[in-house]
């Protein structure tokens, strides 16, 4: 990604909801189950469209060119091994 593209990025909507969801993460009371259980309890579609941006955030987390160190090499090895399964994965918009 060039600086441009990172410029645009970090003003997206998207951008901002990352940062949203990472502050409430970075929390040693985070309760990933319990995230799990409230999205469960939201609008079926949106339920879907988060699923979307969860395994677009897979493939890019898998991607060779993925910048990792020691700290997240866990995340990436286990996106690599998810990423094969992603594309029998259809999500439709409905």
């Amino acid at each position: 990604m060039n600086y441009q593209e990172t410029v645009i990025l970090k003003e997206s909507r998207e951008y901002k909801a990352a940062e949203a969801l990472i502050d409430s993460i970075n929390s040693m009371s985070w309760n990933p189950k319990k995230f799990g259980l409230a999205v469960s309890m939201q609008h079926r579609t949106l339920q879907q469209s988060l699923m979307k941006s969860f395994v677009a955030t897979i493939r890019v987390m898998a991607s060779d060119d993925y910048g990792y160190d020691d700290r997240n090499r866990g995340a990436h090895e286990a996106a690599k091994k998810m990423a094969g399964i992603l594309d029998e994965i259809y999500l439709p918009f409905i």
